[in-house]
């Protein structure tokens, strides 16, 4: 019962920042996941597998519920769509394959480095300038930048939203598409990864509870249930509380989850 309690909690606090600040969530899940299962005796390699595959999972559910809201407010660009998707679908499977061939050590410092400059460009605010006018992204940049994004997010666990979202406006596409195609890319990522995860995930030592290789369902449904919920409220209070003062206490608890991860990392 504690452990669905305390997945639940996360799940709230989750959905509370995907609202607030737009994200998919998995940027914070996977740091937490990782500290959580660590608490349950798995070793930090274990748990940042768990952590990173379990993440993919419920982001699976949370995109597909993020680009149809979106789609009923503004249509998702179906040719954007379609130029990119096939090569976040590529991007995805070979990194789904290479991050078996890495460590648990060498993947805990890629997503602290991660989340450190993620914090950073939150910090300062950082806005990647648009293109004017209204033109369709470059071909051959959808095509590098679609392997960029599936590679990134299945070895990682997050979506692809601090890659496209950018992207998107730099390349002209209007913020409330560059969103929704975001969503829509997360949720391909999602599939593919967590797909190939069930198929190719092994039996999981001194796991405390159901697990489908390496999806942890505890984690996975106290997550998600409260995720869905209280997205919703952290919507309703991005448009009246004070939204820089939100990113810079945000960009505090990725560095404080990145330092947690590297002290993890570093502990005998």
């Amino acid at each position: 019962m504690e452990i669905w309690l305390s997945y639940g909690i996360l799940g709230i606090f989750v959905g509370l920042v995907a609202g607030l600040f737009g994200i998919g969530g998995g940027i914070l899940m996977v740091p937490a996941l990782f500290l959580t299962l660590q608490k349950q005796g798995l070793s930090s390699e274990q748990a940042i597998f768990v952590a990173t595959k379990t993440s993919l999972a419920i982001i699976l559910f949370t995109s597909l519920f993020s680009a149809y809201s979106h789609h009923k407010k503004v249509p998702i660009n179906s040719s954007i769509l379609l130029q990119i998707i096939a090569f976040i679908i590529i991007g995805t499977i070979f990194g789904t394959f290479f991050v078996e061939h890495i460590n648990g050590k060498t993947l805990e410092v890629l997503f602290a480095i991660y989340i450190t400059l993620i914090s950073i460009k939150m910090w300062l605010g950082f806005k990647v300038p648009t293109q004017g006018g209204s033109h369709s992204p470059s071909i051959a940049l959808n095509i590098i930048v679609g392997l960029i994004i599936g590679f990134k997010s299945a070895i990682l666990g997050i979506g692809g939203g601090t890659i496209s979202i950018p992207y998107l406006s730099w390349q002209g596409v209007p913020m409330a598409q560059a969103v929704g195609l975001s969503a829509s890319f997360g949720f391909v990522i999602a599939l593919f990864g967590t797909l190939t995860h069930i198929f190719r995930g092994a039996t999981i030592e001194g796991l405390n509870g159901p697990h489908l290789g390496y999806i942890y369902i505890p984690a996975l449904l106290g997550v998600l249930s409260m995720s869905l919920i209280f997205s919703r409220v952290g919507v309703h209070f991005a448009h009246k509380l004070p939204t820089d003062k939100l990113r810079k206490a945000f960009s505090l608890l990725l560095i404080s989850l990145a330092i947690k991860t590297v002290y993890s990392l570093l502990a005998p």
